[in-house]
């Protein structure tokens, strides 16, 4: 009986320290870059991070420091970005791409005379790898930005196919965008109360302006007639308030208008990029 137990505890012993034996070491560099791979392709990129950081403490790899480059800009964190994707050697097999992503991230911080300083201190040639990507975006930054466009042969010069003909739209409207004079409306709202808001499309405004500013100068006319001066003073002193107001609001007006153009192109403009990637080639770590 005593051996039967005996070889039972040794048997228990020997599956056991073949069951350790087997099972993977859960801290090992492999473990942890793999953990990592997982939270990156969950996107729980805030925690990959930290597990890619905890991996290149053991080893070095630029694939791993480009992912956090990518986990950065996801999380829409562009300046560690760009920061992390500077840190790539351009000489790895992945370091134009990372250079080329660089770019793309100080473009998303909004801060464009950065970018074309920086395409401009890396002296890229027409023969180096994604220099068409690179220049595309320092193009569009143009219409990103209040400085004169270039020249549209220049401006067009690295778009092809369906892009070319998307981005010769943009820079034509950039050209010419419709905008409303404030100065040109508030003279149009002195002339004729309510023209002002005609002239900014806001109709509604303007058909307002013209009755009040009409009814409470007939009233006082009238009161004048009558010689009810009190009334009279009251209603001229409101008419003339509201003509002021219809004056100064129709300026408010023509600025309010020219924000919204703004703003409505601005968000064609992202949108477009989002949809193209920012020209820049998409590479799968999640397959």
């Amino acid at each position: 009986m005593k051996n039967i137990i005996s070889f039972l505890i040794l048997f228990s012993v020997i599956i056991n320290a073949q069951t350790i034996k087997n099972t993977p070491d859960l801290f090992s560099p492999g473990s942890i870059k793999s953990f990592a791979d997982y939270l990156f392709c969950q996107h729980d990129y805030l925690r990959a991070i930290e597990e890619y950081k905890r991996y290149l403490g053991d080893a070095r790899s630029d694939t791993v420091e480009f992912k956090i480059g990518e986990a950065y800009a996801k999380m829409g964190y562009y300046s560690e970005a760009a920061k992390t994707y500077s840190d790539i050697q351009s000489q790895s097999s992945i370091g134009k791409y990372a250079r080329l992503n660089y770019l793309k991230s100080l473009f998303q911080t909004n801060d464009f005379k950065l970018y074309r300083s920086s395409f401009n201190k890396l002296n890229l040639t027409e023969d180096t790898t994604y220099y068409r990507e690179a220049l595309s975006l320092y193009n569009f930054s143009f219409l990103l930005s209040a400085k004169d466009l270039p020249g549209e042969d220049l401006f067009l010069k690295p778009f092809t196919g369906s892009d070319r003909e998307k981005l010769s739209e943009f820079y034509k409207y950039k050209s010419g965008l419709p905008h409303k004079s404030p100065v040109a409306a508030a003279i149009f709202s002195a002339i004729i109360p309510g023209a002002g808001k005609f002239y900014t499309e806001d109709y509604a405004d303007g058909v307002v302006a013209f009755i009040a500013t009409a009814a409470l100068s007939y009233i006082a006319y009238t009161d004048f007639r009558a010689d009810h001066k009190f009334r009279a003073w009251l209603f001229t002193g409101l008419a003339a308030g509201f003509y002021a107001g219809n004056i100064y609001g129709s300026a408010a007006s023509a600025q309010l208008f020219n924000v919204k153009i703004d703003f409505d192109f601005v968000q064609n403009l992202k949108s477009y990029l989002e949809k193209v990637n920012y020209f820049v080639p998409i590479i799968n770590f999640c397959r």
